[in-house]
């Protein structure tokens, strides 16, 4: 190895002679930065091919790391001097491309992507640092010989100077994706080739395929009642829709109708007809991903699902097993992906490496959107334009799947394949229960409470926790569920709940919109007060779900000084209660349709301006505007079961590391309670929480057996969940 003093002497040395990396900790080799630039090219290259973009990406592998060639940067790397920037060389060369791509990739490798508007400046500051112009030099002269791959490589680009500059910016962040997970691997496979030997992707979607199909044979045969045809009908029609192109497809299926596994056959089946690499299904709730992963897994084993999702417990690391499915959840090559929303559509406007770095799989990806209804109304104009794009350019087909599909029409010219027929006539058959609307007068506590007891086994859904929480209260021998019990609460009182059902027991359950969407329970009544459309119709699909008598009960009513969530969950429900006083069918498909065309008539589905600023370039505040969850949330950790013993492991923990290690933070998950930020601060102003370890939050308030965690606050009267 030359010494680095020869750096800038006449005779340089080649990128073979210089260092990229130290050698492991544990024994062997440095790796020469000829050896890292071509394995980060050629990987993001292959990477790439699905994007269009493989010879950018193969340049961007080659440069992003050019600013090692100095001197200085060398001492360091073995061991002597102090860490300089090496990403502003990518970016000063990158600068002269003719599209941001190259310039952005390169100084956000580290750092992540960052808005364009100061671009011009951190180039101009780079500039002033003198080592930086002196490594540009001679990472030219260095990378001339060896280097391959075009900085001006370029997508074609369509439809008017907005459009072109969104196509354009999003391919930016796919192009990124493929240059960070790249690096991510080559470096990984230096330091840690034991872990990266772990990265084995064994099945495909065909083998996961001829899977369902066996179990769908074994599990249910030849139907046998009205609700099985039906179930049937759905499950084939899926699949002999998957042989389409990739598209944009909608899939709308009566609540009950088996969406959860005719959904995953189209999208094994169509992955396989089109050589497609994964399957991504992405839902709204936790409760429902532990419930429809329990199913995918009972299917394929449980080492061919990834969850991923913040309740996933991944903190015990003893098996190769779990070692793979945390090393799969960075880049999700694998097979199958069961998600949240929240994950996977952030990750499409995010700025952080973190997440972009498995964006590059949603290519040739077949993408399951459960519950698309769950879009934020303020959000559906990007969400809609991003998820089309997908299809347009990256070979992914996008499946919106829901009881209540949305009319995008208002927003745009989203115009989707049907899985299911139209005129199949399906929710006319899946009539299981009998709407009984009563909104044009407000109902009583003891009224709601009467009704609710006119059957041993109802349900009733309230639009707060706190109207919940009082019902529950009003009503003999009712259990509570909603966001105000930990994770681990909830679980329990939900196998409760179903226990009873099953073996027929008395049980009331009042609830929040948490026991809605895609929850598998069934009760013979069920009580709605009245909220968004899709709303009701989800609580109706939790009655006479398997058509256990000929109709159940769905009322709907007004609850006396009942509250409701600010717009544009109130703005839903008051265009509900306007469609259910005209006497609208709610056993349509075009009830959801018209409900929806009014609400994006009255509610910007761009309300924070995303796709202005995508046309800027400005990744940051892009990232920031695009939050399912609006408000920032603070997790404390409440006293249930044992998750106080768990809180002093993690305090122990921290106390040593003066961090919490990932691994306390994932066994805790079940025994917290989420508070919205001005929640935790009225409640630290009031001694209800205290910091324990940094970031780590103890509720000191009541904790009640039944209804959770306890505060009386008018600032979480109108809380929703």
């Amino acid at each position: 190895m030359q010494q680095d003093s020869v750096m800038f002497s006449d005779e340089s040395p080649t990128l073979s002679d210089l260092v990229a990396h130290s050698a492991p900790e544990g024994g062997g080799e440095e790796q020469s930065l000829e050896d890292h630039l071509r394995g980060v090219a050629e990987k993001a290259a292959g990477f790439a091919e699905a994007l269009d973009a493989a010879e950018v990406a193969r340049w961007l592998g080659w440069w992003h790391d050019a600013g090692k060639v100095h001197g200085d940067i060398q001492a360091y790397l073995r061991g002597r001097g102090e860490s300089k920037d090496h990403s502003s060389v990518g970016m000063l060369k990158g600068r002269e491309a003719a599209t941001p791509a190259p310039g952005l990739c390169c100084a956000g490798h580290h750092g992540g992507l960052f808005d364009t508007d100061d671009f011009e400046g951190r180039c101009q500051r780079a500039e002033r640092r003198t080592h930086v112009p002196e490594a540009l030099e001679r990472a030219e002269r260095l990378l001339a010989p060896v280097a391959k791959g075009d900085m001006n490589a370029a997508p074609t680009l369509e439809g008017p100077h907005g459009e072109q500059a969104m196509q354009l910016e999003m391919w930016t962040r796919f192009v990124h994706s493929a240059l960070v997970d790249a690096d991510f691997l080559d470096t990984e496979q230096h330091f840690n080739s034991d872990e990266a030997a772990l990265r084995t992707v064994t099945r495909s979607p065909k083998s996961l395929l001829d899977d369902l199909e066996a179990d769908q044979r074994e599990r249910f045969g030849p139907p046998q009642s009205e609700v099985d045809r039906v179930r049937d009908e759905i499950y084939r029609a899926a699949l002999d829709a998957a042989n389409q192109a990739p598209s944009l497809f909608s899939m709308a299926v009566p609540t009950g109708g088996g969406k959860t596994r005719s959904a995953m056959a189209f999208a094994l089946k169509h992955a396989a007809a089109h050589g497609m690499k994964r399957v991504i299904v992405a839902l709204p709730y936790t409760t429902i991903i532990d419930q429809n992963a329990g199913v995918y897994r009972k299917v394929f084993g449980d080492e061919y699902v990834l969850e991923h999702h913040s309740a996933v417990d991944r903190s015990d690391l003893s098996t190769e097993e779990e070692r793979k499915r945390v090393l799969a959840s960075e880049n999700w090559d694998v097979p199958l992906v069961v998600t949240t929303t929240v994950q996977l559509l952030e990750t499409l406007f995010s700025d952080q490496n973190s997440r972009l770095r498995k964006l590059h799989r949603y290519a040739e990806s077949v993408i399951v959107l459960d519950e698309v209804q769950s879009v934020p109304a303020p959000l559906v104009e990007p969400t809609m334009w991003a998820l089309r794009e997908l299809t347009r350019r990256y070979g992914a087909s996008v499946v919106l799947s829901t009881a209540t599909q949305p009319d995008y029409g208002p927003v745009g010219h989203f115009e989707a394949t049907r899985i299911i027929p139209k005129g199949a006539g399906l929710y006319d058959r899946m009539k299981r229960v009998r709407y009984e609307t009563a909104v044009d007068e407000e109902w009583s506590e003891a009224r709601v409470a009467e009704e609710l007891c006119t059957e041993e086994q109802a349900l009733l859904v309230c639009n707060t926790v706190a109207d919940a929480q009082r019902m529950a209260r009003a009503t003999p021998e009712a259990r509570h569920l909603s966001t105000k019990l930990c994770g681990a609460h909830r679980d329990e009182v939900l196998c409760e709940v179903k226990d009873d059902l099953k073996h027929g027991r008395p049980v009331r359950l009042v609830a929040t919109q948490v026991v809605e969407a895609g929850v598998d329970i069934s009760f013979p009544l069920v009580m709605r007060d009245a909220g968004p459309l899709d709303a009701i119709i989800q609580a109706a699909g939790r009655c006479n779900r398997n058509a256990e008598r000929e109709r159940g009960r769905v009322v709907v009513f007004r609850l006396e000084d009942g509250k409701c969530p600010p717009p544009p969950y109130r703005t839903g429900r008051d265009i509900a209660i306007g469609l259910l006083q005209e006497g609208i069918n709610l056993h349509s498909p075009n009830a959801a349709r018209r409900y929806y065309r009014q609400l994006y008539d009255k509610c910007p589905t761009d309300e924070y301006g995303i796709q202005a600023l995508r046309q800027r370039f400005a990744y940051e505040r892009v990232a920031e505007a695009y939050r399912i969850i609006r408000d920032d949330t603070f997790a404390v950790v409440v006293d249930y079961e044992d998750g106080m013993d768990r809180l002093d492991a993690a305090c122990d923990a921290a106390d040593y590391l003066d961090y919490v290690p990932p691994a306390h933070w994932q066994r805790l998950r079940p025994y917290t309670v989420t508070l919205r930020s001005w929640l935790h601060e009225e409640a630290f102003s009031e001694g209800m929480v205290t910091e324990v370890a940094p970031d780590l939050w103890r509720w000191d308030g009541r904790y009640d057996d039944a209804y959770g965690l306890q505060w009386e606050s008018p600032a979480a009267e109108a809380q929703v969940w």
